[in-house]
C-alpha cells in the first residue's frame, strides 16, 4: 500500500490540468532569456552549475531550508519561553532574512533546470515550484507582521512557510532520487581497459557521430562510444548525455563539441568537459589510436578510478614475482576463500539439520557465527583491498557483507527453537550462498589480471589470519562476547 506523500505525487504527475500554466511559465522564462541575447548561454551554464561540475540548484537550496529551520526552531523555544525572547527573537528574524536571499537565488537557479525538463516531471517541478514560492511568500509576509509588532502571527504565518517548504522538499526529492532528474546518467564503464579495435577508419566521416558498442562483463550490458572525426583527428566519448541519456550519436558538431539533441548540451570532443548546459558533468572519454586501418579505443579513467590497466596489471606481476616467494605451499587466494566458503555451506546444512530441540544446536549457530565473522573480516582486510583494481564487485561485495551482518543478529536474536529462526535461519543461508556463488563467478576470476604469484601471496596471507583468528584467545574471546550481547544474553 503506498503512503499518502506518494498518492499526492502521483497524483500530480498525473494532473495534465497542470501542462497549460506550467508551460506558460516556461515560456515566460525562455523568452527573458533570449531578450538577454549571447548573454543567454553564460547565464544559463551558471545558473545550471555547468562552471560547478555539479547541479546548482541543490547546493542554493540548503540554503533556505537549514535557515528557516533554525527561525522555526528559534520561533518554538520563544513561544515556550525556553531562552530570553528578545534575543530569540532577532535570532530567528535574521534566519529568515538570510533564508529569503537563498530562496531566491535558489528559485533562479531551479526555473533554468525545471525549463529542461518535461511531462510527468515538469508537473512535479511546477508543483514543487509553487510550494517553493508559498513559502517564500509567507516567509516575507511573516517578516512584514514581526516589523508590525505582530510578532504571534508572524510566527503562523513562517510556520506555515516552513510547512509549504516541507512539501516542496520532499517533491524535489521525488525528482532526483526516483525520477534521476538532475543525476548523472552517463555510463561509466571502466572497459575496455587496454585497447580494443571497434571500427574500421574507413567507416567514419568527417563530423558524423557514429556509435559504436562494447561488452562489459561485470555489468553485462553494452556500453555505447560515440567516434567523431574532427579536422583530421579522431575522437571518442561516451554516447549516452550525462544530463538525460540524449543518444551524442545522434548530435552534431559545433565549435568543437559535440552537441546533445535533447537538450544541446555541449561536450568538448578532445577533453569530454561540459562547454555548455544544462549539463554539468563530464563526458566519458576514451583514448584513440589507429593500428592496421582500425580504430582501437580504451577507457581514460576518471579521477578516483581504481581500474587497472593491462599495462599496470603486468607491472605488478613483475613486482609481485621480485618480492619473497609465498610460503612454500601457499594456495591461490581463491583457493583458499572457496574452502572455506565450502566451510560455511556445511555448517549451515549442519544447523539446518539439527533437531530444533537439540541442545547443541545453539552451540553450532555459535560457531557458524564465528565462522562468519572471520571470513567477512579477511575478505575485507586482505583479499577485497588487492583485487579492487581489476574487478567491479568489491563495492557490492562489502554491500552483501553488511546485510549478512545484519541478518545473522536477527537469527542471533531467535531462539533456536523458534519458528522465526528457522525461517531467519533459510533466508541466512540463501544469503551468503548467494554471497559466496557471485564472488567465485566473477571475483575470483576477475582477480586471475592480478597473476599467480600475487594470488599465492595473498592465499599465504589469509591462510596465516584464518589461523590466527581461530587460535588468538583475544579474538575468539570478542567474538563470543559479540555473539552473546546479539544472542541478548
Amino acid at each position: 500500500m503506498t503512503s499518502l506523500p506518494e498518492r499526492v505525487t502521483a497524483s500530480l504527475e498525473a494532473a495534465q490540468q497542470l501542462d497549460t500554466p506550467a508551460y506558460a511559465v516556461a515560456d515566460v522564462v525562455s523568452t527573458a532569456l533570449e531578450l538577454t541575447g549571447t548573454a543567454s548561454q553564460p547565464i544559463q551554464n551558471a545558473l545550471h552549475g555547468t562552471w560547478l561540475g555539479h547541479p546548482l540548484h541543490p547546493v542554493l537550496a540548503t540554503f533556505p531550508i537549514g535557515t528557516w529551520t533554525l527561525a522555526f526552531a528559534l520561533d518554538g523555544s520563544e513561544t515556550l519561553g525556553l531562552a530570553q525572547q528578545r534575543q530569540v527573537g532577532q535570532a530567528a528574524d535574521l534566519a529568515l532574512k538570510a533564508g529569503v536571499v537563498g530562496a531566491v537565488a535558489a528559485a533562479a537557479a531551479g526555473l533554468a533546470d525545471w525549463r529542461q525538463v518535461h511531462g510527468r516531471d515538469r508537473r512535479t517541478g511546477f508543483s514543487h515550484a509553487a510550494l517553493n514560492s508559498a513559502a517564500l511568500g509567507l516567509t516575507i509576509g511573516s517578516l512584514a507582521l514581526r516589523r508590525r509588532g505582530r510578532r504571534g502571527l508572524g510566527q503562523v504565518a513562517s510556520g506555515a512557510g516552513w510547512l509549504a517548504l516541507m512539501a516542496g522538499a520532499y517533491l524535489g526529492g521525488h525528482l532526483v532520487y526516483r525520477r534521476r532528474v538532475g543525476v548523472d546518467q552517463a555510463d561509466r564503464s571502466p572497459e575496455p581497459r587496454g585497447f580494443q579495435p571497434v571500427l574500421p577508419v574507413a567507416e567514419l566521416r568527417d563530423d558524423r557521430p557514429h556509435r559504436v558498442e562494447l561488452w562489459d562483463e561485470a555489468a553485462r550490458a553494452m556500453v555505447g562510444v560515440v567516434l567523431v572525426r574532427h579536422q583530421g583527428r579522431v575522437h571518442a566519448m561516451g554516447s549516452r548525455c550525462s544530463h538525460m541519456g540524449g543518444p551524442l550519436d545522434e548530435g552534431w558538431v559545433q565549435n568543437g563539441g559535440l552537441v546533445c539533441p535533447w537538450h544541446g548540451s555541449r561536450y568538448c570532443l578532445a577533453s569530454g568537459r561540459v562547454l555548455d548546459g544544462p549539463s554539468t558533468a563530464p563526458q566519458p572519454r576514451y583514448d584513440v589510436r589507429i593500428r592496421n586501418d582500425r580504430i582501437e579505443i580504451r577507457h581514460v579513467p576518471e579521477p578516483g578510478d581504481e581500474a587497472l590497466t593491462p599495462e599496470e596489471i603486468a607491472a605488478g606481476h613483475a613486482r609481485a614475482e621480485a618480492r619473497a616467494e609465498p610460503l612454500p605451499g601457499s594456495r591461490k587466494a581463491d583457493e583458499v576463500l572457496f574452502e572455506h566458503h565450502q566451510l560455511l555451506r556445511r555448517l549451515f546444512e549442519t544447523v539446518e539439520a539439527m533437531g530444533a530441540h537439540d541442545p547443541e544446536r545453539r552451540d553450532m549457530m555459535r560457531l557458524l557465527a564465528g565462522e562468519l565473522e572471520i571470513h567477512e573480516h579477511v575478505e575485507d582486510v586482505i583479499f577485497y583491498p588487492a583485487v579492487r583494481p581489476v574487478s567491479e564487485d568489491v563495492p557490492v561485495a562489502h554491500a552483501e557483507h553488511q546485510q549478512l551482518a545484519d541478518m545473522l543478529a536477527l537469527a542471533l536474536r531467535r531462539g533456536p527453537s523458534s519458528p522465526e529462526f528457522e525461517q531467519q535461519l533459510r533466508a541466512l543461508h540463501k544469503a551468503v550462498d548467494h554471497h559466496a556463488s557471485s564472488e567465485e563467478k566473477s571475483m575470483f576470476k576477475e582477480a586471475q589480471r592480478l597473476g599467480e604469484a600475487r594470488l599465492r601471496e595473498l592465499g599465504g596471507q589469509i591462510e596465516q589470519m584464518l589461523e590466527h583468528e581461530r587460535e588468538s584467545r583475544a579474538r575468539s574471546a570478542f567474538r563470543a562476547l559479540k555473539i552473546r550481547l546479539l544472542e541478548g544474553s
